[in-house]
Formats: structure tokens, C-alpha cells, sequence
């Protein structure tokens, strides 16, 4: 009957490859031969279980026949079965004892400690032990602006999770389906008049552990910073700009997706080192002006950072330079400087030659604004450096040759 049964599919096969799908009078016939092949494979299926579950039979007579010779019941060491009697399950450890324990896991052993029942799932899953290993790994390069990125697209993520899915139009063969225990029903052939809906992404819990998972996976991009951009391109040499920043835990590096430039579409950079990257230290956009509240501090020997631009359509980048003497002041006796009472502060790049055109600025401190030309960019808002590690980090990035 099976050969018959075979025979018997192979037009349906032929109708299945020759008939167009477009031209509805064919549609009826397209289906019926759909299921031809499905009837078909089912009796395969079902004879290779019959055919097995009789050799399962035919072993279990043999084993009444011939009983088996018990083994012998190996016997642990005395030490570990002493050792396994005075054990202390982990639950059952006191509160401050078993928190400590958890302090102690990695990561990953806190990801995997999660999958073992659902009490330590809870417990490994608390913000206050992710929160320790995000500040350890992240805290360097993620500012208040990831965060807020992080829960927005957490909200957009579970809103279009929530979103119902369009209803697709069901034919003949799908009402069949919905009785028939076929295993493929559901294949191309079936729906490929129809539009397949997408499935719609899971909605991430909103938790520091799902946040650190996803920044260690490469599946955010989240905003910062990234010092001389493109690798060091000579054009941005002691410079830092905005970025979207995805690692990748490969390489332990970043990919930096820098925004347009004018007319300039986005780049990207890859291998990105950790010593380039900052969260950026003020929460103003690259496209607007910094409120400088510094200038009247600022004496010569203080560091700091001034956005400067290209020309009005470009971001603002952070530039690094030292306050410097004015032209006036006698450099040379400390106590005759009145270069901070002046309201002209000199603002110095000493990374460039003496006569550069981009050696040297000056900016107003009671009337600061933005300044400047097409010609030699735009200056914008200045911020003090306050700390040592501020100023030795943009050292370490010192060029070894002046520029010019």
C-alpha cells in the first residue's frame, strides 16, 4: 500500500511545482495537493513508529527471559558522605551571609546562579548586585544621558510588544490545520499568499541586570564621548566628541557611530579603546552653546575645555588648551600678573607652533559668546578642569610632533 501511496503523491508534487501561485483557479488545486504530501508523510511517520514501538516489545521479552544482574550500589567515601550530611543548603544561609556570597560572584556566575531555581533567581536578579558591576565595568563611560536613552528604549521596546499583531487572512488549507496534527502544517507553501507578521521583540524587564546584559552584548548603542576621533586623524588631535558607542566583547573595544558633519553623512570607527572614551561630563547637546559659569575664576595656568566647531552646521566638539598670559602682562614677576582681573582672557593650544593661526584665542568673561568666522571655526562655551585626573587624561593624549 505504501509504494501505491507514493506513486499516488507524485502529480500532487507536479501540481506543487507548476501551478502559479497568482492565478486563483489554481489556488483549490495547489492546496489539495499540499495535502497529498502532508497525508503521505504522516503514514511514513506513523509506520516508523509502529515499526519501532515493536522493537521496543521484542527487547523487553528478551530482558523477562534473561533478567539482568543487579549491580552493586557504589558507596560514597565516608569523608563526603559526612561532608554532604553537615552541608548547609545556600537558602538556607542567613540574609547578611548569603548577600555576601552573591557580592563575591561575577557576572557571569551571577547570570548563571540565576538559572538554578527561582528563590535564587529573585535574589540574583536584584538591582543592588548589578548596580556594583555596572559601576565597576561601565561606570567610566556611562553617563546620565545612557540611562536615560536605556529606559527610553525599554518603553519602546514593551510599547511595541504590546502593540496587537495583524490579523492574517486564513484559507482552506489553514482551516485544516487547525484539526490535523501535522507537524509542518505551518510551512512556506501554506502562507505564501500572505504576508508573514513579524514577531514582535521581547520586551526587556527593566532592571539594571538586563541593562548591563545588553551593553556586554553589543545590543545598545548608548551615548559618550570619544577622544581624537577617526583613530587619532590629525584634524582632531586633543579633541573630544559625541558619539553612540556599542561594544563589542570580542575585542573588548567599541564601535563609535559619530553624527553628520554639515553634509558629511555619519561615520563609524571600530576598535575604539577604553582610554578614549568618557561619558560626557555636561549634559549639553553638541549642537547648542555651553553656559560657561567659569570664566571669572579662570587664571593663567588653569586647563581647560572650549567647544569648538567648524561652521554653524557642524556639532560642537570639547577642545583641550591653558589659560595663558595676556600680551600686556609681565609673565616674568608673579606677583605684577593682573591677567585674572582683566575681562579679556587668553586662551592658549600649545600643542601648536608659535605663530599658528590656531595657537592662541581670546574670549570675553563678562560678555562670552559664541565667536568667530568660516574661516578659522567657531568658539563656543569653556569649561574648567577641576581635577588632576581630568588634565592627566588629556595628556596622555599629548601629540608627539607640534602641529602646525
Amino acid at each position: 500500500m505504501l509504494p501505491l501511496l507514493l506513486i499516488s503523491t507524485l502529480p500532487a508534487f507536479t501540481l506543487l511545482l507548476v501551478a502559479p501561485a497568482s492565478y486563483r483557479p489554481w489556488k483549490l488545486v495547489r492546496e489539495l495537493g499540499v495535502v497529498a504530501l502532508l497525508l503521505a508523510r504522516e503514514l511514513l511517520s506513523h509506520s516508523a513508529s509502529a515499526a519501532a514501538a515493536a522493537g521496543r516489545k521484542e527487547q523487553q521479552g528478551a530482558r523477562r527471559i534473561m533478567p539482568p544482574t543487579p549491580k552493586p550500589k557504589a558507596q560514597a567515601p565516608p569523608a563526603l558522605a559526612a561532608a554532604d550530611e553537615d552541608a548547609l543548603p545556600l537558602l538556607d544561609l542567613p540574609e547578611l551571609a548569603l548577600d555576601r556570597v552573591l557580592e563575591e560572584l561575577s557576572p557571569a556566575s551571577l547570570a548563571a546562579m540565576a538559572c538554578v531555581c527561582k528563590g535564587l533567581r529573585d535574589r540574583c536578579s536584584m538591582d543592588a548586585l548589578w548596580d556594583r558591576h555596572v559601576r565597576g565595568k561601565w561606570g567610566q563611560v556611562l553617563g546620565a544621558a545612557a540611562r536615560k536613552e536605556w529606559e527610553a528604549e525599554v518603553a519602546a521596546r514593551a510599547a511595541d510588544a504590546a502593540r496587537p499583531r495583524p490579523n492574517r487572512r486564513s484559507g482552506w488549507a489553514d482551516s485544516l490545520a487547525c484539526a490535523w496534527p501535522f507537524s509542518w502544517i505551518g510551512c512556506r507553501w501554506v502562507r505564501e499568499d500572505t504576508a508573514a507578521a513579524p514577531a514582535p521583540h521581547p520586551a526587556p524587564a527593566d532592571t539594571v541586570a538586563a541593562w548591563y546584559r545588553a551593553l556586554e552584548c553589543g545590543e545598545f548603542w548608548f551615548p559618550a564621548q570619544v577622544y581624537n576621533r577617526e583613530d587619532g586623524h590629525v584634524g582632531f588631535l586633543l579633541s573630544c566628541y559625541d558619539a553612540h558607542l556599542r561594544y563589542d566583547r570580542r575585542t573588548d573595544t567599541f564601535t563609535a557611530r559619530y553624527p553628520p558633519h554639515g553634509r558629511k553623512p555619519a561615520k563609524e570607527e571600530e576598535g575604539v579603546q577604553w582610554c578614549r572614551v568618557r561619558a560626557a561630563p555636561v549634559s549639553t547637546p553638541a549642537q547648542d552653546l555651553h553656559a560657561s559659569g567659569c570664566l571669572d575664576g579662570l587664571h593663567p595656568g588653569d586647563h581647560f575645555e572650549i567647544q569648538w566647531r567648524k561652521n554653524k552646521d557642524f556639532p560642537y566638539g570639547w577642545w583641550y588648551g591653558v589659560v595663558g598670559h595676556l600680551e600686556s602682562c609681565n609673565a616674568n614677576i608673579g606677583h605684577l600678573c593682573r591677567c585674572h582681573e582683566d575681562d579679556t582672557v587668553m586662551l592658549e593650544f600649545r600643542h601648536y607652533a608659535s605663530g599658528s593661526r590656531w595657537r592662541q584665542t581670546t574670549v570675553s568673561r563678562k560678555d562670552h559668546r559664541e565667536k568667530g568666522d568660516e574661516t578659522d571655526g567657531f568658539y563656543g562655551g569653556i569649561r574648567k578642569l577641576q581635577t588632576k585626573d581630568e588634565i592627566s587624561t588629556w595628556r596622555r593624549f599629548w601629540p608627539v610632533d607640534v602641529l602646525s
